[in-house]
């Protein structure tokens, strides 16, 4: 799921035309190689067309028809919807299977998981147009190249294809559809990578391995578009992971990359010296003076060379030499 050539784009121009008032039905067949067929249906009446050929007066498409054939759609004809009459267009696009894949969260023989997350960020910012959409303005259908089992959407007589509505999309940060009860009850689910309550001083790359339905993945709760994330930044990370099972499981872990912090300069005291350290992120696991564990507020009067050695939990150190004369 690196380079999401076709559905996600797909789903944006889905709601781009429900805003203009259209009707869109958007069919994928997953074949059992698991290439895949998308096609994309427009319904629109006269009067929409001559709505939005006014709003667009002025730019380069012309016509309606013209628009619609420049964005590659072509006219099929018309056909009755609620006993309206309106003209359908079309568009198709065939995709490899390692295309198909990359699509999706997880896809495989068993399972399959869209994930919808940068969807819903379209979908906040347009909370008020799409309270106002109907319901059935929108068909998304997804047919799998397995029997489904249990699914997120309406599941059809074929037992493949699964319809998810405009209801569905809005709830849900993944679509999915699993095969079995086996894959469908499976609680289990390894976070690799990282540690509950541990601490690191560099990047951490994380992934998620599970046979279950992995149905949300939320890092500081920010839901992720796959199942692998990489930490970068400084910073506390929660990971929280929700299963189709019901269950859920969360890990806590720190970054940080700064050495712990401290008074003491490298130079000569002509007096006694306090020595007081710090660090923000993950704490001082122990500071070492010339060798031997001292605590916060140590203090020295002792003419002679010393070597504070404060080391915080993540693995940074910080090395002052100074000397009391």
């Amino acid at each position: 799921m690196k380079n999401r050539k076709m559905l996600l784009p797909v789903i944006f121009m889905m709601f781009a035309f429900l805003f203009s008032g259209c009707g869109v039905e958007q069919n994928m067949q997953i074949n059992r190689d698991l290439s895949s067929k998308n096609t994309m249906k427009i319904y629109t009446t006269k009067e929409e067309e001559a709505q939005i050929e006014k709003e667009l007066a002025g730019e380069v498409y012309g016509s309606y028809q013209e628009m619609m054939k420049q964005i590659g759609f072509a006219y099929k004809g018309t056909e009755k919807r609620s006993g309206v009459v309106h003209n359908v267009y079309q568009t198709s696009q065939r995709m490899s299977a390692k295309d198909t894949k990359e699509e999706f969260v997880v896809l495989n023989k068993n399972q399959a998981v869209l994930d919808l997350s940068e969807l819903s960020e379209m979908i906040k910012e347009e909370v008020e147009p799409i309270q106002k959409l109907d319901e059935k303005a929108l068909s998304f259908y997804i047919k799998y190249p397995f029997k489904v089992y249990k699914a997120n959407g309406k599941i059809q007589k074929d037992h493949y294809t699964v319809q998810y509505s405009l209801k569905d999309i809005r709830k849900n940060v993944r679509l999915y559809a699993v095969s079995s009860a086996k894959y469908a009850n499976d609680r289990n689910c390894e976070i690799s990578g990282v540690k509950n309550n541990a601490y690191y001083r560099k990047n951490k790359a994380i992934k998620l391995k599970s046979d279950g339905v992995i149905t949300n993945f939320q890092v500081n709760k920010v839901s992720q578009v796959t199942n692998t994330y990489t930490a970068k930044k400084e910073g506390v990370y929660r990971i929280k992971v929700k299963m189709l099972a019901g269950n859920t499981k969360s890990v806590k872990f720190t970054i940080d990359k700064t050495k712990p912090v401290t008074n003491i300069e490298s130079k000569t005291y002509k007096n006694r010296v306090k020595i007081n350290f710090r660090d923000r992120l993950s704490g001082v696991k122990h500071a070492l003076l010339n060798g031997k564990s001292i605590k916060n507020g140590k203090v020295v009067s002792k003419k002679g060379s010393y070597v504070l050695k404060i080391s915080d939990k993540a693995g940074n150190v910080k090395t002052v030499r100074f000397s009391i004369k």
